[in-house]
């Protein structure tokens, strides 16, 4: 290995370091973009906070702490919460790897690899 090989490794060691102490920063910033700019994530995060507002035992069974008895009935709704949750994250993680992609693509044209 090269002395320009070393220096592209830990230049791209450093910036793994790095983006892995910003991925919650950068993980907000897909939600926060995804609750502006995608009208389906915006109506499931209403439907979640609303669900939450109408049923404060969901956050009891979040949060999950000391025994918790629902009825048949809140464990339907629960289930719901369940997908709606669900349905997020995964608009969010593809979003994430997206974002992975285009952030890779700069970085490689940045250090000249493309």
């Amino acid at each position: 290995m090269n002395e320009s090989d070393n220096i592209q490794s830990y230049a791209f060691q450093d910036l793994a370091i790095r983006l892995e102490e910003l991925f919650p920063e950068i993980d907000s910033d897909v939600a926060v973009n995804l609750l502006h700019d995608n009208a389906k994530y915006k109506q499931l995060y209403d439907k979640k906070k609303e669900m939450l507002v109408q049923n404060s035992f969901i956050q009891d069974v979040v949060d999950g702490e000391g025994q918790i008895t629902i009825s048949t009935k809140e464990h339907e709704i629960f289930l719901d919460y369940l997908n709606v949750v669900s349905r997020m994250e995964n608009m969010e993680r593809v979003q994430l790897y997206f974002r992975g992609h285009a952030d890779n693509f700069s970085y490689l044209k940045k250090i000249g690899a493309i």
